[in-house]
């Protein structure tokens, strides 16, 4: 048991900071969550300049389950462009 401790304890300490799961994204991340945060609430409202007024009623959602709501406005392309902003955030 020891040894499976250390061995997962050298694990994570040999991953580099490029390869950790980014802080926020649109899959996982709330949008209440992401307007909390000032640099993942700049990224939204750049690429999404109504969030602001309709994170009261959509706030508990991530945007990948908002984009099942609106596929038509919440596309593929902008989710990757959000992620890719949201992943410069450390």
């Amino acid at each position: 048991m020891r040894a499976l401790v250390l061995a997962a304890a050298l694990l994570t300490a040999t991953v580099p900071a490029y390869a950790q799961a980014p802080k926020f994204s649109t899959a996982a991340s709330t949008i209440n969550d992401m307007m909390a945060n000032p640099e993942a609430k700049a990224v939204l409202e750049k690429h999404m300049p109504q969030i602001t007024q309709a994170a009261g009623q959509i706030g508990g959602s991530t945007l990948k389950q908002l984009q099942g709501m609106a596929p038509d406005r919440v596309t593929d392309k902008l989710l990757a462009d959000i992620d890719a902003d949201l992943a410069k955030i450390k």
